[in-house]
């Protein structure tokens, strides 16, 4: 073998060892200048466009906006229902649920209103833009496809099939800031350092008036420590005006079962008397049955509501008595689906108890006495199997369980 033979003989196994490195190098090299020299084309522009819009023929002044993106779809929120409303106008009143394409979800929060406006094919930019709707942001989520999208809910009779577009209001209120401060006074709160607490609920306030994440917070501690439910009150108020913007569904869920649970007490201290705590409640609890109908404090209170409500009225006409017996219904439907969903609340059963109580002793001689006796037997029975203690039972209640208790074992006896 000749010199040149062996120097190739040396040469080609590392020419072939390097060839498919060189070729893996170039195909690397390729892709990645394709995807920087591609960039432009992936990359969403940060750029903000503005619009002036007029939320009124009779407005002269424009508001300034930021849009959002293309509405891509209009549908109906709910199954429709005939009203009354609807029958006497003949259309339908049902409430529109509305998609919004965004390129930007920075800015848009859960109850934010977002405005239509009205687009015209030709313009390439906005200019004096009409608002032809209002929407309330109620979800916002990413999809792989289509990436990130609105959804809000709004009445948009005037829109038909025009093309239109989504914007919001330019706003000077801090909001991520206020966020922040919110959840640093929830690490203070599981640290029972109440004071940070407060002053941190407090600045997420002063950042965004409107933030109900922190006046229930705040409305809670205040509850916690020991200054009083003159305070809590008013911060849970505030909550429940600005309830569209919770953060989030279950907080909102959360703050309408401490609220009813704050109703009740307030009714309690500042005397039976006054009505106020229970007018309230009633909307809190129709609220979280529409937020949470399969949740089981929501049918706990709905029951407590309506008896107490029952218990207020006065049986001198025939309205209030038919009045009453809907309520004391209503009543009993509610601690069913209650027991339905957790039979192992003793206040449910010492509920039940006094509702059945006051059902048997206005029974008294009927054709209804033996049900509402049984059934105050069974929670009875019920309330001694899980009653911890916590409450007090009036001997009213105890007397009241072992006389229908005994009275059933003489039935059974008499019977036999």
């Amino acid at each position: 073998m000749s010199p040149e033979e062996r120097d190739l003989g040396k040469i080609l196994p590392l020419f072939c060892w390097f060839r498919p490195m060189n070729l893996q190098m170039a195909v690397v090299l390729t892709f990645l200048a394709f995807l920087f020299g591609s960039l432009p084309l992936f990359a969403q522009s940060t750029q903000e466009q503005i619009t002036y819009a007029f939320r009124s023929s009779d407005s002269l002044e424009p508001t300034k906006m930021i849009i959002v993106g293309e509405v891509i779809g209009i549908d109906k929120v709910s199954i429709f229902k005939v009203d009354k409303m609807s029958e006497n106008l003949g259309v339908d009143t049902r409430m529109d649920s509305v998609t919004v394409k965004v390129s930007d979800p920075n800015g848009i929060r859960i109850g934010q209103t977002l405005y239509i406006l009205e687009k015209s094919p030709n313009h390439q930019v906005f200019k004096d833009a009409n608002v032809v709707g209002e929407i309330t942001v109620r979800s916002v989520f990413q999809t792989t496809f289509f990436g990130w999208q609105v959804r809000g809910e709004g009445y948009l009779r005037l829109i038909e099939d025009r093309p239109v577009t989504a914007a919001r209001a330019i706003e000077t209120v801090k909001y991520e800031e206020a966020f922040f401060a919110k959840r640093k006074g929830d690490y203070f709160v599981q640290k029972g350092k109440f004071d940070e607490a407060i002053r941190s609920f407090k600045k997420a306030i002063d950042l965004d008036p409107g933030i109900p994440d922190a006046h229930y917070a705040l409305g809670k501690v205040h509850w916690m420590d020991g200054e009083g439910y003159v305070a809590t009150g008013k911060e849970f108020s505030l909550a429940w005006k600005n309830r569209e913007r919770f953060s989030s569904k279950e907080e909102a869920i959360l703050f309408y079962l401490e609220y009813c649970r704050f109703l009740l007490y307030q009714y309690q201290v500042e005397g039976k008397e006054r009505s106020k705590p229970l007018e309230q409640m009633e909307l809190v609890v129709a609220e979280a049955k529409k937020a949470a109908p399969r949740i089981y404090e929501v049918h706990f209170y709905s029951a407590e509501l309506n008896f107490l409500k029952a218990m207020q009225l006065k049986n001198d006409t025939p309205e209030t008595r038919l009045k009453t017996e809907e309520l004391f219904e209503q009543t009993m439907e509610s601690i069913e689906r209650a027991m339905r969903l957790r039979s192992s609340d003793y206040l449910l059963h010492k509920l039940a108890c006094e509702f059945y109580r006051i059902r048997w002793k206005e029974s008294r001689g009927g054709t209804k006495e033996n049900i509402f006796r049984e059934r105050l037997v069974e929670h009875g029975k019920l309330l001694r199997m899980y009653y911890t203690g916590e409450t007090p039972l009036s001997e009213e209640l105890l007397n009241s369980i072992r006389l229908a208790e005994k009275e059933v074992k003489a039935l059974t006896r008499k019977d036999v």
